[in-house]
């Protein structure tokens, strides 16, 4: 039981819900009426107005029946006219995303939301901004685009930090950490839970409702992890608490049989599960169907595990979610294994290596950008201290150079000069000794000949006729004579 069937849908609209109707410490939830438009156009803080008018289009369009949606969109455009709001064409391509999303066009409102995002940019408006890459998140992680979910809420961060808005950092953060749990990084995800946590407790942030969806999912991530303690303790918190929505219900029974697994009580955890499927307060979800999948494949019931994973697999909500059709998958395979279903098994095994294969690479293209979001953290209560050193740091740093390469020339340039010192005295010792060598072998040799021939025409007693007969040896010695000399010469020209 290492995967999780992510509440892809529900959950991120729930979260974004949560976003849209409860104003953090500054308003409060809007009723779905014409005159609450008017009174939020009517507000004269021009940053609270785009803060309110956001939340209110969101939550109005999105409980608006369909056949309605067109009247009430012209309606609100002429509104939006008649009190001058600036943004008005960003905010009506955000007001139509709304509207395609209500029919599950997800592919037209991103489109749409890309153009929103470019006026809202245009016009420095933060909030639609945030707003619109929030929404384009939930979409790109609908259709199982998580690198470009992430990226996408992590230019909402940055907004919210602009902002400065605590509550939506919050929110952001519970949206990051559940791309993280839908890959399996745990970790990761508890970090960005505890973040918005602190930043509930430091900003006072009195939302019962955020409270609760944090506390439920990091008992998830505890028990993806195995942390029996861990969740315990946070389910003792579940139904300790006293006030929250209709959705602390379903958090309290789900970890209640979480523990039951956890603790390898298997039947106990399927007859819960069982009784929860009929339980109309329980918000049952498919991942609780995949948890009783694995009940049942550890209970012994493989035949019932396989239906449930082969139905789940056939769903059109898991064809993007490789880390969820990977355990399917698995469990296909484990069943197919133990029913000695050899080429069964090993076709379920590929399909699952495949799924692996992929949810790896996503995981790696989200760690880069887990890294930007970071340096983004990072840079924000540092920056205007960095700016006030930036000139210091960088004459100090080209002060340094500066020392650093006078030192470098300086002992280089001594050592080639006692290197050519050292060279120069080589070659005068191996010119010497060469010059040694012509003198004692070959200029000696030639001036040996020479004395030697004039000796014998000395003591010749016909010298005439001795010189005559000597005379051509004579001048060859004398011209190899004048050949040695003439080579010493050149050696000590060069």
């Amino acid at each position: 039981m290492n995967n999780r069937i992510l509440i892809l849908l529900k959950q991120t609209c729930f979260f974004l819900l949560l976003f849209c109707i409860s104003t953090g410490t500054k308003a409060t939830g809007l009723p779905v009426k014409r005159d609450s438009l008017l009174k939020i156009l009517q507000i004269s803080d021009t940053s609270f107005r785009e803060r309110q008018l956001v939340l209110y289009l969101r939550y109005y369009f999105s409980n608006q029946p369909p056949n309605q949606v067109d009247a009430v969109k012209a309606e609100t455009d002429r509104l939006l006219e008649r009190y001058h709001v600036g943004d008005r064409i960003a905010i009506n391509y955000f007001i139509q995303t709304l509207c395609l999303l209500q029919q599950r066009q997800y592919r037209e409102a991103e489109h749409v939301l890309v153009k929103a995002i470019g006026l809202a940019d245009k016009n420095d408006d933060g909030y639609l901004l945030y707003a619109c890459f929030t929404h384009l998140g939930f979409i790109q992680t609908y259709q199982g685009d998580i690198t470009e979910a992430i990226s996408s809420f992590r230019m909402a961060k940055k907004e919210a930090a602009i902002l400065n808005d605590a509550y939506l950092q919050v929110v952001i953060d519970i949206n990051i950490s559940d791309i993280y749990y839908r890959i399996n990084l745990y970790s990761q995800s508890l970090f960005y839970l505890s973040q918005a946590q602190s930043l509930m407790i430091a900003h006072h942030i009195a939302v019962p409702k955020t409270r609760n969806a944090i506390i439920n999912n990091i008992a998830e991530c505890y028990f993806r992890m195995g942390n029996i303690d861990s969740l315990r303790k946070y389910n003792r918190i579940l139904n300790a608490t006293k006030t929250g929505t209709i959705s602390l219900y379903t958090y309290r029974q789900r970890t209640d049989y979480y523990l039951d697994l956890l603790r390898h009580n298997y039947p106990e955890a399927i007859n819960r599960l069982l009784r929860l499927r009929k339980d109309s307060r329980f918000a049952n979800e498919a991942s609780d169907e995949q948890n009783l999948a694995d009940a049942y494949f550890m209970a012994g019931q493989p035949d019932s595990a396989k239906a449930i994973a082969t139905r789940l697999l056939a769903g059109e909500g898991q064809n993007n979610h490789p880390e969820i059709r990977l355990h399917l998958y698995e469990i296909l395979g484990w069943i197919a294994e133990n029913n000695k279903a050899d080429r069964l098994s090993a076709i379920n095994y590929k399909l699952a290596l495949q799924q692996a294969k992929e949810q790896i690479s996503r995981m790696t293209r989200v760690d880069t950008i887990s890294s930007q979001i970071k340096l983004d953290e990072m840079q924000g209560p540092y920056i205007q201290k960095a700016e006030s050193y930036k000139r210091e740091r960088l004459w100090m740093g080209f002060t340094i150079i500066v020392a650093v390469l006078g030192l470098v020339i300086a002992a280089l340039s001594y050592r080639n000069i006692k290197r050519k010192k050292y060279y120069e005295q080589l070659l005068f010792t191996a010119k010497k000794e060469e010059l040694a060598f012509i003198n004692s072998h070959e200029v000696r040799r030639h001036l040996s000949n020479i004395l030697g021939i004039i000796d014998m025409i000395k003591h010749s007693e016909n010298k005439h006729q001795a010189y005559v007969e000597a005379e051509e040896h004579l001048l060859s010695a004398a011209g190899d004579l004048d050949s040695a000399i003439q080579n010493i010469s050149s050696k000590l020209d060069t």
